[in-house]
């Protein structure tokens, strides 16, 4: 896997995305960019556009491809070939993958995808109580997981015909998942 600098983690709502990209991250001195944080981080803002965004998040709504993909942008074209990235919840929706898939490959980025796969009794049980606003009750992380279906599942579909993804049970102890994943990249403890 030397040739690939960038890779992006896919999967339901409390899959485990932001752990394993941070613990990836470690090993290999890869640069994280996780669309969820940066949303969260507008979120927060005392703008316009953090007032919209805080609007949808607390519905547990999916923000707009073209901001997620604007966020992304902004990140991939400002990185040097010879630096490693770690994306986090990009690629959501089937447009913002196409265009992933489009500005890596005219960039020269070799990339690789990785699916986080657990159960929607999984990911309800892991996001309830997490203290985020966009999934603190059973509700809204249906909510999610619904946007999911609808906008990310054909995503799964995109990149495996790209022969870019690579499924990964999510639903074991964290240590045994980024095990697999360092496997998968021949970094290892």
């Amino acid at each position: 896997m030397d040739s690939v600098r960038t890779i992006l983690f896919v999967g339901k709502p409390g899959s485990g995305k932001e752990t394993q990209a941070d613990l990836l991250a470690k090993k290999t001195g890869f640069r994280v960019f996780s669309t969820g944080k940066r949303f969260r981080e507008i979120r927060e803002e005392k703008t316009n556009l953090g007032s919209r965004v805080r609007e949808t998040v607390d519905k547990g709504l999916l923000l707009p491809a073209w901001l997620a993909s604007y966020l992304f942008q902004e990140v991939i074209l400002t990185t040097t070939p010879e630096e490693g990235l770690i994306f986090e919840g990009t690629g959501r929706a089937l447009s913002e993958a196409e265009l992933f898939h489009d500005v890596a490959h005219w960039l020269g980025r070799p990339y690789m995808v990785l699916n986080l796969v657990i159960s929607d009794d999984e990911a309800v049980k892991r996001q309830v109580g997490r203290g985020r606003v966009d999934s603190n009750t059973e509700e809204k992380v249906r909510v999610r997981l619904g946007e999911y279906e609808k906008h990310t599942a054909p995503v799964i579909d995109f990149f495996e015909k790209q022969k870019a993804l690579v499924n990964v049970d999510g639903e074991r102890l964290i240590e045994e998942i980024h095990e697999d994943i360092a496997k998968i990249f021949g970094v290892q403890k």
